[in-house]
């Protein structure tokens, strides 16, 4: 399969837009996926490239192939569902020989490519099982062998480890990722988990009431969001107020007043007005405000500690009434701070994102170097 285009796609659901202008490329063999609350678009949009449903507006490019009209079984997909899909009575061989069948592929083909998808998701020493005598991990690994099985040029997986537990996603998401590098077909994942999206993603949409808010790579997308949504949705952040006033079209700079403070940014462009900064709790810096201390960073107080082995998490009540979430990692018992102890805060602002009033558009990004 050859890279995935969508020309200003427009999908409605009576006058509602369920996919409002999507505009972008898939690159062959990557693994691309579609991320965002229940009802952002995102599983409209991946049936409207299995051609599920047809839109209303714009193009989707196969490579240099138009599809908009061309049938779902003609568009050489697989597809993996969230509730798997497959078929109680037959051997867990006939699943996955389901599809081959259906295309006429011949009897001893079949056999070896079975085999061959079985043996990639560890299951060809259960051929002959029933899946409903199955575990649910290795009933996805049936849908996973069943869609891999017809060497399809694009695979689509809609949510497909929402039915699991916690500890088997965490090792599905893993054999996903391998499975998909190794066969390099270009993969289109739906999920609402955004950790599951970093995990198993070359790049990422994030989606939200049917627009596309950002696209980029899973480390980009956490430490450089585009808007307050994106920021907001991927990971954890906090986020603080103040404003932007005297900016300098010479050095770019403007004053701003965050905590009392002020001070001077460089900004992407011109602006001046309210600010919303998003700070990252495992970027800013704590140390005890004791006789001496630097008093150049903010002040607070550690309003609750809760201790989580791997790390620890601090709400920080600020000098304005205001609480932070502070995360520190692999900290030794006695470096603990405790309750009620007075703070000095380093922000990190360097490292934070800085947007407009209404948290559409970034007016600062942190420093990438």
């Amino acid at each position: 399969m050859k890279k995935i285009v969508f020309d200003h796609v427009t999908k409605y659901f009576g006058t509602a837009k369920a996919v409002n202008d999507a505009h972008f490329t898939i690159q062959e063999g990557e693994f691309f996926t579609l991320l965002g609350p229940s009802g952002c678009g995102k599983t409209t949009l991946l049936r409207t490239i299995a051609g599920f449903y047809r839109q209303e507006e714009g193009s989707i490019y196969f490579g240099d192939q138009l599809m908009n009209d061309v049938p779902t079984h003609k568009r050489n997909i697989g597809m993996v569902f969230q509730n798997y899909a497959i078929f109680p009575h037959m051997t867990v061989f006939d699943n996955v020989a389901y599809g081959l069948k259906a295309r006429d592929v011949g009897k001893k083909e079949i056999e070896t490519r079975v085999l061959e998808a079985l043996e990639m998701v560890q299951l060809s020493h259960l051929r002959d099982r029933i899946p409903s005598d199955m575990s649910g991990g290795q009933q996805q690994r049936i849908a996973l062998a069943r869609a891999i099985v017809i060497r399809p040029g694009l695979l689509l997986m809609d949510e497909p480890l929402s039915n699991l537990d916690a500890k088997l996603r965490i090792k599905m998401r893993s054999d996903i990722r391998k499975l998909q590098k190794e066969l390099n077909i270009t993969t289109i994942y739906v999920t609402h988990d955004q950790e599951e999206a970093l995990a198993v993603s070359d790049r990422i949409a994030v989606l939200n009431e049917g627009r596309i808010q950002q696209i980029a790579t899973p480390q980009n997308i956490y430490a450089y969001p585009e808007n307050k949504f994106v920021a907001n949705f991927i990971g954890t952040s906090n986020f603080l107020e103040g404003s932007c006033g005297n900016y300098d079209s010479v050095t770019q700079e403007a004053d701003i007043s965050l905590l009392g403070r002020s001070f001077k940014l460089r900004l992407n462009k011109p602006y001046a007005g309210g600010v919303k900064f998003a700070i990252r709790p495992e970027r800013i810096k704590l140390q005890p405000d004791s006789a001496g201390s630097d008093r150049s960073n903010f002040r607070g107080e550690i309003a609750t500690v809760t201790y989580l082995g791997e790390k620890v998490s601090y709400i920080v009540k600020l000098a304005d009434g205001s609480e932070i979430d502070v995360q520190q990692h692999a900290i030794e018992p006695h470096q603990l701070l405790s309750e009620k102890q007075p703070v000095l805060i380093d922000l990190q602002l360097a490292k934070a994102a800085m947007f407009d009033n209404e948290g559409g558009e970034v007016i600062y990004s942190a420093d990438r170097d």
